[in-house]
Parts: C-alpha cells; structure tokens; sequence
C-alpha cells in the first residue's frame, strides 16, 4: 500500500517548517517500504517548489507512482455528484484525494484536515482494506504508534 500527502501538511516535511512526525514520514516515502502516489489535482496542488523537487526526486528514485490526472479527476466528478444524504458520499471538499486513493489503492493519508480523515475512514468510500490517517493535529513528535503506522505500510512498485 502506498500514501498520500495532503497539501495541507507539505510544509511539515522539511526542516524549516517541519514536525518529526513530517520528517519521519517523509524518510519513510523516500525508503525502501515507502511510496507515494499523485495525481489529479491534488498533483497540481503540491506545486510549490519544494513539493515539485521532492516529487522529481522521488520520480528518479522509483519512489513515486502517478495516476493518470483525468481518471483522477473523472473520479472526483463522480464522487461530488452522490448526494450529501448518501452514507457513500463526501463531507469534505476533497473529492480529488479520496478519488486517487480509490484508483491507485493508497491506504496511508497524512493529512490535518479533520473532514478528510472522516472520508478516509469512512468504509463506503475507502475500503479492502481500510485508510489509515497520519495526522499531526494532536501531536508533532514521531510517536512509536506513528512508526508502527509507518512499519504496516509497504509499497511495491
């Protein structure tokens, strides 16, 4: 299983802005078990300087998947088209992310946003097996229950 980051937390991944929970998240996109997936919008959204050279590392390096951005964003059409009184349907406003981890698989999300973490784990939308969120809202230090979050998750090619 791969992951997700949201744009809400890229600043958490590097050392001028970062939390060691960001920092041990990212050591582990860039090692051996991790991976990360993008497309659609949110690749559009992890545009800013830093995310586009990390993205270009991780691309050489065989450490990133990319997911065609039109069936992403076909995808994400179709989720925002369930009706809200729908159990199935989105009550964030990130349809793209919930979109990309239905394609490509990604079970891992780290993400702050508290909607969002409710659709990852929401079992009519993520599912087979079910999304686990990394989050930094409570607390910024790599705990071991974040490593072992970490440790679950392996990603192949």
């Amino acid at each position: 299983m791969c992951a997700i980051v949201d744009a809400n937390v890229v600043g958490e991944l590097w050392e001028e802005g970062s939390s060691a929970a960001g920092q041990g998240f990212r050591r582990w996109v860039e090692g051996p078990n991790g991976r990360l997936v993008v497309g659609g919008q949110l690749r559009q959204e992890l545009g800013s300087s830093n995310a586009a050279r990390w993205l270009q590392e991780l691309d050489r390096a065989d450490r990133l998947t990319r997911v065609d951005d039109s069936r992403v964003d076909r995808e994400a059409a179709r989720l925002r088209s369930v009706p809200a009184s729908d159990p199935g349907s989105c009550k964030s406003d990130d349809h793209h992310v919930i979109a990309l981890a239905q394609i490509s698989g990604a079970r891992l999300l780290f993400s702050n946003d508290k909607d969002l973490h409710r659709d990852f784990k929401n079992k009519r939308l993520i599912d087979h097996p079910s999304g686990t969120v990394y989050s930094t809202l409570a607390r910024k230090d790599l705990t071991s229950h974040r490593k072992a979050q970490l440790r679950k998750h392996h990603c192949l090619p």
